[in-house]
């Protein structure tokens, strides 16, 4: 009888440890499902490394001027899909009509929110150049920024809104690209709480956050987001100042649609080289410039997230 009771004990013990674990176990996956793996933003935007962004910077500028919709602007739209996607992110392209039986593509790379996935965060480029150059700064910086900010996002990020990083094709034909981004995707728009827009950067003295440019019509940097990324640079030790510029670039279409989505063009200014310049080329870029821009914007929205 003894060893009846013994055995008896013993089996119930054995079943509670195993209930114990599994139910640790099931509650410990379900709170890592939504609890943010971020504690450090400033560690985890110091993962961001400025060579894997020059070397995609490389492959756009190898292909030549990139306008119009022509064969390397369409390269350039599908090699951005591709980094996206081998860096570990989900990507798809939407075809943009540029006028005359001409298009293009936006490329969108997206991760999902975990808590508000209906709310947005955009980080922006443009894909095209001027049709004369590489456009090394203008935009083949900007494009290997973002898709190494893919790499460093795809791995210990999980975002409380969904954040979008989009190159837009046409953006030198009057922003085609991000106007058809804003009216093919209104409910995207209304829900977007930044618009952060990299143009012309990766060869500049210091992080410029343009607060005002005037051409087609004035736009202006929120003032909010433009004080977020100057803490951000100062954390990282970097300088980030107000600037101006004449175009406002792909923030232009966000700025005047009827939501008023908070906009941001970030750039590297002074230039070392004039954008629209045959100069523009790859060997211009600067591997601390592009990290400053690339570190800076990555910790501002690993903020806008958390």
């Amino acid at each position: 009888m003894k060893n009846k009771n013994i055995f008896l004990i013993a089996g119930i013990a054995l079943c509670a440890v195993v209930l114990a674990g599994a139910f640790m176990f099931n509650s410990s996956s379900t709170l890592d499902q939504f609890q943010p793996i971020v504690t450090d933003p400033l560690a985890k935007a110091k993962e961001f490394n400025s060579q894997n962004a020059l070397d995609f910077s490389k492959t756009i500028c190898s292909l030549g001027p990139r306008y119009g919709g022509n064969d390397a602007e369409i390269k350039a739209a599908d090699n951005m899909e591709t980094e996206f996607k081998n860096n570990g992110i989900n990507a798809y392209k939407e075809k943009v009509d540029l006028g005359n039986g001409k298009y293009t593509y936006n490329v969108i790379g997206e991760i999902k929110g975990s808590e508000s996935p209906e709310k947005y965060i955009i980080i922006g480029s443009h894909i095209d150049s001027p049709g004369f150059c590489e456009g090394a700064t203008d935009d083949a910086a900007a494009m290997g920024i973002q898709t190494e900010m893919a790499r460093v996002f795809s791995t210990g990020y999980k975002p409380k809104q969904t954040v979008l990083i989009v190159g837009f094709g046409g953006e030198e034909m009057w922003f085609k690209g991000s106007d058809a981004f804003v009216k093919g995707h209104p409910e995207v728009v209304k829900n977007c709480e930044a618009m952060i827009d990299l143009n012309c950067v990766g060869a500049g003295k210091q992080v410029s956050l343009i607060g005002h440019s005037n051409q087609p019509k004035p736009v202006n940097g929120d003032p909010k987001l433009i004080d977020l990324m100057k803490q951000c640079a100062k954390q990282l030790g970097y300088s980030a100042v107000t600037g101006t510029t004449t175009y406002p670039s792909d923030t232009y279409p966000f700025y005047y649609n009827n939501d008023k989505v908070p906009v941001l063009q970030v750039m590297s200014q002074p230039f070392e080289v004039a954008p629209w310049s045959s100069a523009n080329t790859f060997d211009k870029l600067n591997s601390k410039d592009m990290n400053k821009i690339g570190q800076t914007v990555t910790m501002t929205v690993l903020n806008l997230t958390e």
